[in-house]
């Protein structure tokens, strides 16, 4: 009963942690838009932006490459996330 409720607690506390980033994350987000570091920096310096196309960009990210495998490696850090905890359940 006691592993049990130790088990429930934390599992409470790691959601409350993720929430916790979630907002902090959407409200940076919300404070500095949609341009990447680069963007910003030199718009700041005053320096010439290069003209590229970016049919790519995602959350202030441009992905270069293929975008199956984005997809491919993010499921497979999922998949290995979700191994890890089930096997020592935290």
């Amino acid at each position: 009963m006691q592993q049990e409720q130790s088990n429930k607690k934390g599992i409470i506390i790691f959601t409350v942690i993720v929430l916790l980033f979630l907002v902090l994350s959407i409200f940076a987000y919300n404070i500095t838009g949609d341009k990447g570091i680069e963007e910003r920096f030199s718009n700041a310096l005053g320096l010439q932006s290069e003209s590229q196309s970016y049919e790519n960009k995602i959350f202030a990210f441009t992905l270069e490459g293929n975008k199956l495998s984005y997809g491919i490696i993010f499921v497979l850090i999922l998949a290995a996330t979700t191994l890890i905890y089930l096997k020592y359940r935290v």
